[in-house]
């Protein structure tokens, strides 16, 4: 009996010393794991700030709807009352073309 006993104590002396190493290695690979996922949430937080900082920054993106391109107002107020206020210089008159003879 006592020998059966003994026996019992080193197979679960054995059975401890292989789960400690297996629980080692599970423990490792968990770390692992946790640090890729770690890394990942970084990467994925780090281009999504960096996508969202680009769009609200960047010259090329517009932020609002485009206006058609034209003369400020003040310009075509003062084109207006230049025109209507008469007195303009004609253009000056263009030289004669150049013709030249035949023979």
């Amino acid at each position: 009996m006592r020998e059966q006993r003994r026996s019992q104590q080193t197979l679960r002396l054995v059975a401890k010393t292989w789960v400690v190493a297996e629980g080692r290695i599970d423990a490792a690979r968990a770390r692992a794991r946790g640090a890729k996922l770690a890394l990942g949430a970084v990467a994925t937080l780090v281009l999504g700030t960096a996508f969202v900082g680009a769009k609200a920054h960047a010259a090329g993106h517009t932020k609002h709807r485009a206006r058609p391109l034209a003369a400020p107002r003040s310009f075509e107020r003062a084109v207006r009352r230049s025109v209507l206020a008469g007195g303009q210089i004609a253009p000056p008159v263009q030289p004669p073309p150049v013709v030249t003879s035949t023979s």
